[in-house]
């Protein structure tokens, strides 16, 4: 069996950079489901084709499904496949390359992957002619698809010559690979030998062991597992037992079918009720990712004829996912989100043209069984404007016709729709909260306590706080400079907390493609160097507040770190209250709380700053008594540390595009050096025309530090926080009547949201 275990340790002398940092967080839990056992699951593979996507049974339905309800998508289908050219020509995109003279291209940067540089890359092409092929069973049409796989053999090794990837996801050879088997019962050995042969080759010299250097994505179980290895999978089915090459489409078969397991598995730990796939960082977790959950489920039922929902339904509570990191949506159709992980920060906003789709497979895997949770899927269908409501805009052509499950009349909004008080998962240490879900609402995330790394800064203990825009943003830009690594992901970029150690080795981060090292060391400016270290504390709530904490220790330096607590309050529906316990190793190790902002922050007063974007933001430094402040930013500042500012690329029109990098930072200590320090903040969200500000005060009683607080309402809150002592708070408040509604000691437990 080619194992997980064997896949990383080949991985480790094959891959980038990078990718061996995802997979170095590689723990292989114990599966769920051990869905190929002794390998008797290849006994049930079907004999017949076709079998991916597709088998005879599910052809019928999808005949059903195209008279009812998909004539008029099966028309277009159909025209588009009929102005396609019989013989399938190799046209070129010269426009988009330069051709050098010892034979080499140069690609324009649209065109990196190699499918663009040809008119018709083959694959997509001839799936959905073999798709009319199996509808209306025209001969003529299986002929003509078979000459489009040909043109994408060619597309294969022309683009593989030239030391250029084909494609960044896999899907044009997974099309490519689709379309074969469903009309290779019209072929004999021969011909599809001519046909198969070449894929086989071109997907085994791509994988990490393989000949091919070019750049190319790997893939695997704990990320998207799209690119080059998951393709064993599809190239197995489609070559199994037919008397091809049998010998390396079996090797294929269980390759991929343990990737895939794997996968399945790591997903559905990962995601723990919650819906969130594999990983924070949302362009990931919301274009690619969840197609390899679904496709693992549409070719395992087409190919074995079972049904694997009620082993694995991470992709049920998908929509719970979306409708939490999305703060809205706009009306092109882009979701605005919080802004974490590996992110450019342009306009912090992603394209939902997948949504749609994506929501249309959860209802047709899950719909029948679980009615009562399919209609969120529906409802954020409705909450899309009508030019993204389709499946065929997607990377799989076919979709919209064996998605025969799912029922375009059920699109609607639905109003009452629970998803509790806010948003949390334990493997990304993810919490996210809403005082509602209006234009003119408080959000809020908060990281602590993650043991995942997939995508992940070195964040513990940040937050983000958005009104009417970003307020407290996470800084710097996913780019192909040096920023993308030195700055981005590194603490300093995020509002958390910093203890500085001079000379201290700066935490790895992969490396952009371009990546070309100048020969200079950098040193880490104060931040954690573990993204997986930290332990969560608390989690509880109720209607009024959210309290939130962790112990970040671990996740710092033994060499500077004795202890790193952050207790994290929301007083819904605007205020945080943030309180940090901090001690170093020496006391010359200086320790900072960061906020960073987009425009720069004006002085109030000794110990409050105003911050506006859109909204304001009030910060009051409680403690320590005596702060510092010291503001980096402006021009050639903006992403000052480790001894030197990490420009964006750009040049002087950097922000023009980069609009939500931050340009200021606030770094808060204690003005006398110590070994230990604490840290009181209140934070306060308002509309940018209110400048009402709430009354706060701090007083000392034994080794308590207690906030005092008048919010908007008029409620009076009380916070005793522990200084020294175990990690605690007790919260006290009474309502603008007077009533006392609060009066309790806040356990170190994590609830179950509700």
């Amino acid at each position: 069996m080619y194992t997980m275990k064997i896949f990383y340790k080949k991985m480790l002398k094959t891959v980038p950079l990078f990718c061996l940092l995802i997979l170095s967080a590689l723990t292989l839990p114990a599966q769920q489901f051990d869905l190929l056992g002794n390998g008797a699951w290849l006994s049930k593979i079907s004999k017949e084709h076709p079998r991916i996507f597709i088998n005879k049974k599910t052809l019928i339905d999808i005949k059903a499904k195209v008279k009812q309800d998909l004539c008029s998508e099966y028309e277009k289908l159909k025209k588009e496949v009929d102005e396609l050219p019989f013989d399938a020509p190799i046209v070129m995109n010269t426009d988009l390359y330069i051709q050098n003279a010892d034979g080499s291209i140069k690609t324009h940067k649209v065109a990196e992957q190699g499918q663009k540089l040809f008119k018709y890359n083959g694959g997509d092409q001839a799936v959905k002619i073999a798709l009319v092929y199996l509808i209306s069973e025209d001969p003529k049409l299986a002929a003509k698809a078979v000459n489009y796989i040909k043109l994408a053999n060619y597309v294969f090794q022309w683009t593989a010559s030239k030391n250029i990837w084909v494609d960044l996801t896999g899907n044009v050879r997974i099309n490519a690979l689709t379309a074969y088997d469903w009309v290779c019962s019209t072929l004999s050995t021969a011909q599809r030998k001519d046909l198969l042969m070449p894929m086989l080759n071109y997907i085994e010299k791509s994988q990490p062991e393989g000949e091919y250097t070019f750049r190319r994505t790997i893939g695997g179980a704990i990320d998207g597992n799209y690119g080059e290895t998951a393709l064993q999978w599809f190239a197995g089915l489609a070559g199994y037992g037919d008397g091809v090459d049998d010998v390396r489409s079996e090797k294929m078969l269980k390759a991929g079918g343990e990737l895939f397991v794997d996968m399945m598995n790591h997903r559905e730990r990962i995601s723990a009720g919650s819906g969130l796939l594999s990983s924070s960082t949302v362009s990931y977790s919301f274009f690619n990712y969840p197609y390899s959950s679904f496709n693992f489920f549409h070719t395992w039922n087409s190919a074995f004829g079972e049904d694997l929902t009620d082993k694995w339904k991470q992709m049920l509570d998908f929509p719970n996912w979306f409708d939490w990191a999305a703060i809205k949506l706009s009306s092109t159709g882009r979701m605005l989100f919080h802004g974490i992980g590996d992110i450019g920060h342009s306009d912090n906003q992603l394209r939902m043209d997948d949504l749609y789709t994506h929501m249309a497979q959860v209802a047709h895997f899950y719909g029948a069984k679980y009615p009562d949770k399919i209609g969120k899927a529906y409802s954020l269908q409705a909450n899309l404007p009508a030019d993204k409501r389709k499946v065929l805009d997607n990377l799989f052509p076919f979709l919209p016709f064996i998605l025969t499950d799912f029922n375009s009349n059920k699109v609607r909004k639905m109003d009452a729709l629970d998803y509790g008080r806010y948003f949390y998962n334990s493997s990304f240490g993810l919490l996210l909260m809403r005082s509602g879900k209006g234009d003119k609402d408080t959000y809020a995330s908060f990281r602590f306590g993650a043991d995942q790394i997939n995508h992940q800064h070195y964040d513990d203990l940040s937050f983000v706080i958005y009104k009417e825009n970003f307020l407290a943003l996470d800084a710097g830009s996913r780019t192909e400079t040096d920023h993308h690594h030195n700055f981005a992901p590194q603490s300093v970029a995020h509002n958390t907390i910093l203890i500085h150690e001079p000379h201290e080795p700066m935490p790895d981060f992969w490396k952009a493609w371009s990546y070309v090292p100048d020969g200079k060391t950098y040193y880490n400016h104060g931040g954690q160097n573990y993204k997986d270290k930290s332990l969560p504390l608390a989690l509880q709530s109720t209607e009024d507040f959210i309290y939130a904490a962790a112990d970040a220790t671990k996740n710092y330096a033994a060499l500077k770190s004795r202890e790193v607590v952050r207790q994290f309050v929301f007083l819904k529906p605007n205020v945080f209250v943030i309180y940090d316990r901090v001690a170093s190793v020496k006391q010359s190790q200086k320790k900072e709380f960061l906020l960073h902002f987009q425009e720069k922050p004006v002085v109030i007063s000794t110990n409050q700053w105003k911050a506006s974007h859109g909204g304001n933001l009030w910060v009051t430094t409680l403690l320590p008594e005596v702060p510092n402040y010291n503001l980096v930013g402006g021009p050639g500042r903006e992403f000052e540390a480790s001894g030197r500012n990490w420009e964006l690329a750009g040049g002087a029109d950097w922000d023009k595009t980069m609009k939500l990098t931050g340009k200021w930072r606030l770094e808060i200590s204690d003005a006398k050096e110590a070994d230990r320090s604490v840290f009181l903040h209140v934070l306060q969200a308002s509309a940018a025309n209110d400048s009402q500000q709430i009354s706060q005060s701090v007083r000392k009683s034994g080794d308590l530090d207690i906030v005092s607080i008048s919010d908007e309402q008029g409620n009076k809150w009380e916070l005793s926080f522990n200084r020294t002592a175990s990690v605690g708070l007790h919260l006290k408040m009474t309502d603008k009547l007077g009533k006392l509604k609060y009066n309790k000691t806040l356990e170190n437990v994590i609830e179950k949201n509700n």
